[in-house]
């Protein structure tokens, strides 16, 4: 249901039960979020990586969340893409 609120291809949803994507991800933030945090993990956050990214050495161009609210601005930037 999350991911069919972004109708584009490249769009790819994770269930990361053991937190692995989520703490990578916080790290490569490099900061705190403003939101999307629930017992100390992410969480329902849309995150865009640019076409030359690399995980675990690119940070993304957009990250926000939770999904729902997201995803407005999320579509916006895929179109440049």
């Amino acid at each position: 249901m999350v991911q069919s609120r972004i109708s584009d291809s490249r769009v790819i949803q994770y269930w990361d039960t053991d937190h692995l994507i989520a703490g990578e991800l916080q790290h490569q933030l490099g900061s705190e979020p403003s939101c999307c945090k629930r017992d100390g993990v992410l969480w329902d956050l849309a995150a865009l990586y640019g076409k030359e990214a690399q995980w675990g050495n690119s940070a993304p161009l957009f990250a926000d969340g939770p999904v729902v609210d997201a995803s407005p601005n999320l579509e916006k930037r895929l179109e440049h893409l």
